[in-house]
């Protein structure tokens, strides 16, 4: 994954924190009002709602932890190997092994700036480059 994505991420993960802390206070704001209901309000149907609001919190709140704690895994120090300074394409060589999605498996014949040859068996096809990479017709 290229740094600048790594960083795109870094960014949705501390905005995900953030969420999460709030909804930690409304959280628990919710159970210090319910739990200073009367308990014969507690018992009742406005108690019965500020429990099921608590519940709901309870779950969003796992969710978003989880999803907190994938980002968190993916962006650490530990997770240097995912790290790429360079696009994959960018290193394609002549004589290099690609496959279409369609065509299957083919052989670069050439590479000149904006295109691309590929041969399959006696068929050989002109690709746009990079594009027929990032938009997923051709795989390294």
């Amino acid at each position: 994954m290229k740094t600048e994505r790594l960083a795109i991420l870094d960014s949705c993960l501390e905005d995900i924190q953030f969420a999460l802390e709030t909804l930690q206070e409304v959280r628990d704001e919710e159970e210090e009002a319910y739990d200073n209901l009367p308990e014969s309000l507690q018992d009742g149907e406005k108690g019965d709602m500020m429990q099921d609001a608590i519940d709901s919190l309870d779950d969003a709140i796992c969710s978003i932890e989880e999803a907190a704690d994938t980002l968190e895994m993916i962006t650490s120090d530990a997770a240097d190997d995912l790290v790429q300074e360079i696009d994959p394409w960018q290193t394609l060589c002549v004589g290099d092994t690609v496959t279409h999605k369609s065509f299957g498996e083919g052989k670069i014949k050439t590479i000149n700036g904006k295109y691309f040859t590929i041969v399959f068996g006696e068929k050989e096809s002109k690709f746009i480059f990079p594009e027929a990479i990032d938009k997923g017709y051709i795989t390294l």
